[in-house]
């Protein structure tokens, strides 16, 4: 299977944290950046794909075709042959879902999934960094600015806290808007639990 995503690099992003973290090792900031996607993805859902894989008759293991250093987080769907199986199923992982059962004829599975990029990945899908790379820079100076230490001389509390709080601010309106676009449009209404 091939993927058409386009990628981009994620230490396009080091332009807007070096400068607010002097003298930072530009190591260390790109470190942080991709732990911060990492974090990002697998909480928001954002980076969302189809995929589909054979599934031979009498096996029970589906390997999922993740990306190159991408890693599976959640299985919104799977389908076999067009049917929609229900969640006690199967079980998903990092690599591969196991079927609760044995097909007893081959099958093509249809696997709705979200992803996040491998802890040593140096690239995002591009609309991810379009959408949502102001908050993942959020994310990264938040964590640069509440380091400590000998010769951390870019720490900064109030700068962590605030960078932090958009963080923060920017992962629920990832959480929304992945809410809506799965879930149709339309007034989002919470129960207060009253």
């Amino acid at each position: 299977m091939t993927f058409a995503t386009r990628m981009e690099p994620m230490d396009g992003l080091l332009p807007r944290i070096l400068p607010q973290v002097l003298p930072c090792p530009r190591s260390m900031a790109l470190d942080a950046v991709q732990m911060v996607a990492g974090d990002f993805c697998k909480e928001t859902g954002v980076w969302s794909m189809v995929l589909a894989e054979s599934v031979p008759a009498g096996e029970c293991r589906i390997t999922v075709p993740m990306p190159r250093d991408a890693v599976l987080v959640d299985v919104l769907g799977l389908y076999l042959d067009g049917r929609l199986l229900d969640r006690s199923d199967y079980v998903p992982s990092s690599y591969d879902i196991v079927l609760r059962f044995t097909p007893q004829s081959d099958a093509v599975a249809t696997i709705e999934a979200t992803a996040r990029p491998a802890r040593t990945a140096s690239a995002l899908p591009a609309e991810i960094m379009e959408a949502w790379g102001d908050v993942i820079a959020h994310g990264a100076l938040a964590r640069l600015k509440s380091m400590s230490g000998a010769r951390i001389e870019w720490t900064d509390a109030q700068g962590a806290a605030l960078h932090n709080d958009l963080y923060n601010e920017g992962c629920a309106d990832a959480r929304t808007r992945m809410f809506r676009n799965r879930h149709g449009g339309g007034t989002l209404y919470v129960n207060s639990g009253d």
